[in-house]
């Protein structure tokens, strides 16, 4: 089963921002996302202020990403298959809990590794089914020309607390209190459930009965006939290894051995967060008639900061290539996520959102392994130099495809 619109102002008519079933999601959506950027900060200095070792850290970071990479794409399946809203209140729930009983935990004096590892997990589990599940709500909620500012405002807000949330997090932290952040997190959770339970518009319309290995079959056949979507999958795959991973691993480590190194690498974080805005603000405004021309522009802009870092430049200037880096890579995932939303039938969303998910989530752990190896082999200014060039040459060769032109910002 999946969600179909109701009354015909369920969409929000020609103002969807004033649709109550719309500002019901977005707050779900923010409330949820600033408690995830708190929690990101509090709980990494919750187990490093118990005496674990930087090992344990990342036993713990990676028993949550985990869930997500393994699950992602059987979640999608169930999303176009089961009632979207429902899985997300119950992976809200799942969330709320397990961040509620970690908070717990972290207040002990000596809270055990192995309930810590089996707690974070849970949230990813409820991660994992949560994502596929909204991207396919959104149109649900939204007319089709709506889309594109629909997930602009919803980029905004995620922009937005992706600066205050470490921010809060940290003040809480630095007044002894990482277990109060992690529970706020909880509570974000709870409200995410509640607003998402009062949306009332859509209703359960029953799909043939599929078995399940072939509904995720079926999912497969609509991503693969699409050849423009494989080339955007396959480039923001490539874009994960060149550039998102030596800007965010790279960027510290050239500025570790300088004077006022976190410092300096904090101001250009903040510069990623508010070209982050500005990417969000473009695509309120500006209509892309052919969105994969766009997408192109903005993975050209993630050149700059890789450029300045292996040029060595003053930290104000990095910092302005930070804002390109921020403002490329939003303006990436909303050209993706509203043209997969135009482009893609709607009983397919979840599982084709998940695939795409895959690639740019899967592979960031790989992405930043890698990352470092290189630059221990050969340097951090030659991996940095090579991210620009195999970019660059990823932007030369999508704009060489007939499909990058021909794709219109129109519904399929």
């Amino acid at each position: 089963m999946t969600q179909q619109p109701g009354p015909a102002d369920a969409r929000g008519g020609g103002q969807f921002w004033r649709a109550r079933n719309f500002m019901l999601f977005f707050v779900a959506t923010s409330a949820s996302t600033l408690g995830s950027a708190m929690v990101s900060v509090a709980l990494t200095f919750a187990v490093l202020s118990h005496g674990h070792s930087a090992m344990i850290l990342g036993v713990v970071l990676a028993a949550q990403a985990a869930p997500v990479v393994v699950l992602m794409v059987p979640a999608g399946a169930v999303a176009d298959l089961w009632p979207r809203r429902s899985l997300m209140v119950g992976a809200d729930l799942l969330r709320c809990a397990s961040q509620g009983l970690t908070a717990v935990l972290m207040a002990g004096a000596h809270p055990s590794v192995a309930a810590l590892v089996a707690l974070v997990a849970l949230v990813g589990i409820g991660n994992a089914f949560y994502g596929p599940a909204e991207s396919g709500l959104i149109p649900v909620l939204a007319r089709p020309e709506d889309l594109r500012r629909v997930n602009s405002l919803l980029s905004l807000s995620g922009s937005i607390t992706a600066i205050l949330g470490p921010s809060l997090g940290g003040m809480l932290v630095a007044v002894g209190s990482a277990p109060i952040a992690i529970g706020c997190d909880a509570l974000t959770y709870a409200v995410s459930a509640t607003c998402l339970s009062f949306m009332r518009t859509m209703r359960p319309t029953r799909r043939a009965a599929t078995p399940f290995h072939t509904h995720l079959l079926t999912g497969w056949r609509e991503f693969h006939r699409r050849r423009w979507l494989i080339l955007m999958t396959a480039q923001y795959g490539i874009l994960n290894l060149a550039a998102f991973a030596p800007f965010l691993i790279l960027g510290p480590v050239s500025l570790a051995g300088t004077p006022h190194g976190a410092r300096s690498w904090g101001i250009i974080s903040s510069a990623v967060g508010i070209g982050g805005i500005v990417g969000g603000v473009i695509i309120l405004f500006w209509r892309a008639s052919r969105p994969l021309i766009l997408y192109e522009l903005a993975a050209s802009a993630l050149i700059v900061p890789l450029f300045l870092l292996a040029r060595q430049a003053p930290v104000p200037v990095v910092a302005l290539g930070g804002i390109a880096f921020g403002a490329g890579m939003v303006i990436l995932n909303l050209v993706a996520q509203t043209t997969i939303q135009r482009q893609v039938p709607e009983e397919a969303l979840s599982r084709i959102n998940a695939l795409f998910g895959l690639v740019a989530q899967g592979l960031t752990p790989l992405s930043y392994a890698m990352c470092g190896f290189l630059a221990r082999s050969v340097g951090t200014k030659p991996v940095l130099v090579a991210g620009c060039v195999v970019v660059g040459a990823s932007v030369v060769v999508l704009l060489m495809c007939r499909e990058t032109w021909q794709l219109r910002d129109v519904p399929a």
